[in-house]
């Protein structure tokens, strides 16, 4: 859930840009980049030929007129890509803020921290996964990355707890039971008993929630029609099949720098290691396959 004022607090700047993207730049792309993003390649010596080009390059933000500019250069989707890719939505990209932007060409889910597929999920029609590490979530069908995105989870008072969750009924709009003046879109629930959920909601580029998981719009949208609700008894006191499940799983480490945003320094801190996988799949065992 929200955090108590967030809603109502503005930054000046994240107004401003906010403001001019929505005058400047329509819903669709119709510009066309009139600078690279990057510079022109320069011939690298003979030793540094076999060299991999680097998938990430930081950014500044120094003034709502560079953001804009980025914005144009990477294009519309690409843009959003690249917020979401700092765990952030617009309202929070911020004066000072360095970003990681992607300059090369791979698809969203190329770039991805999750693995495109994962072993031991063969036989799981729909899973979804929540790396608390990493603030970050997917979808797989078979074993077989659909979908991936940002997350914001419960802050360091109130932590989304990992385990074993599953979609059991959603509302496309719910007040929250912590202010009724919140309104969370897309809303799915994951504890009945303790009302967490996932919902949209603003991302911060850290976990900032009442213990909910929040998602970015367009994510929210995708999970409330992709996922399967709970099935009751007609009495409503029994399950009778569970709703899609949902692992979460790992620890965010509250002292150290954002995972994500070491990804040109170190690229493996932002991907999910052996043993972070091998963990959420250890949620499922004994657990009856959804169809």
């Amino acid at each position: 859930m929200p955090v108590p004022g967030s809603y109502r607090r503005r930054n000046r700047f994240a107004f401003l840009l906010c403001v001019l993207l929505a005058c400047l730049f329509p819903s669709c792309d119709r510009r066309q980049p009139k600078k690279p993003l990057q510079e022109p390649a320069r011939p690298a010596p003979a030793a540094e030929k076999t060299k991999q080009v680097p998938r990430f390059r930081s950014y500044q933000i120094t003034t709502v007129k560079e953001l804009l500019q980025l914005r144009e250069s990477l294009g519309a989707r690409r843009f959003d890509e690249a917020l979401k890719l700092n765990r952030i939505d617009l309202r929070h990209a911020r004066q000072g803020d360095s970003l990681v932007v992607p300059v090369s060409n791979e698809s969203w889910l190329d770039l991805s921290p999750f693995p495109k597929t994962w072993k031991g999920l063969e036989d799981q029609p729909k899973l979804i996964a929540v790396s608390l590490r990493l603030q970050a979530w997917a979808a797989y069908e078979e074993g077989q990355l659909v979908r991936w995105g940002p997350v914001s989870s419960g802050r360091e008072a109130s932590p989304t707890f990992t385990g074993l969750y599953h979609t059991n009924w959603c509302q496309k709009e719910r007040r929250s039971t912590f202010n009724d003046e919140w309104l969370l879109k897309w809303y799915i629930n994951l504890d009945n008993g303790n009302g967490i959920s996932f919902h949209q909601y603003e991302l911060p580029g850290y976990p900032d929630s009442h213990a909910c998981v929040r998602l970015a719009a367009d994510d929210s949208e995708w999970i409330y029609y992709w996922c399967r609700s709970w099935v009751l008894s007609p009495d409503e006191r029994m399950v009778l099949r569970e709703g899609t499940p949902v692992v979460v799983f790992g620890d965010y480490a509250w002292a150290d720098p954002r995972p994500w945003t070491q990804v040109i320094e170190s690229p493996s801190l932002a991907q999910l290691t052996p043993k972070e996988l091998a963990e959420a799949l250890r949620m499922l065992e004994g657990k009856t396959v959804i169809r």
